[in-house]
């Protein structure tokens, strides 16, 4: 009965511990209520998340709520302001497919910060004067479409020490469009995720 009593305690213990390393979402507060999470990083649901809220703020903006005409958007500069390597196309992904579903926008590959998204756009006009294609195929000059506005935003992360010895680390979300004709930001919003649990878990 001991050994069976002592394996009992070394079981519970390990299961407890287990529990209190358990990452959580967590409000402002820092008050542990919103379920739990796999990892004190950032999750392919957490994309979805902060995603969803965007576009259902940038859908319902009063500057393009009852927009008709379909407007040209390109990517611009996303900075990962967090200790995690992040593939930030996560997340602009989301966005711009469901920016497109809309039928209030279309995105260029042709311009991006950093380099066009595709770069066949221009591959395909340096075959001009090249005998072996026949020209009438080839591009013509001033077909590309200028983009009306850029996309652009930042995840940023912080690390606040609690009270009872964890750590709630807050993922800011923030993503705009800017109106490249006059530089205007025509609409912008933010996302917090955030998250508590032993700071062992924690990417710094």
């Amino acid at each position: 009965m001991k050994k069976i009593a002592l394996i009992s305690l070394v079981v519970g213990a390990l299961f407890f511990n287990g529990c209190t390393n358990q990452p959580f979402y967590t409000d402002n507060s820092g008050i542990i209520n919103q379920g739990p999470t796999v990892t004190m990083g950032l999750s392919n649901e957490d994309f979805e998340i902060a995603a969803e809220a965007m576009i259902n703020s940038l859908l319902s903006d009063p500057a393009f709520k009852n927009q008709n005409l379909r407007k040209v958007v390109a990517m611009g500069r996303i900075v990962n302001d967090t200790a995690l390597r992040l593939d930030t196309q996560k997340l602009t992904r989301k966005i711009t497919q469901a920016m497109r579903k809309s039928g209030k926008f279309i995105l260029t590959s042709a311009v991006a910060s950093g380099g066009a998204l595709d770069s066949m756009s221009e591959d395909i006009r340096e075959l001009r004067e090249n005998d072996e294609f026949n020209q009438n195929t080839i591009a013509k000059k001033g077909t590309l479409i200028a983009p009306d506005f850029s996309l652009f935003g930042k995840i940023r992360q912080d690390n606040i020490k609690l009270s009872n010895g964890n750590v709630k680390v807050e993922y800011l979300f923030l993503l705009g469009l800017t109106d490249l004709n006059s530089g205007l930001v025509y609409w912008e919003d933010e996302k917090t995720i955030n998250k508590a649990g032993s700071d062992k878990t924690v990417t710094w």
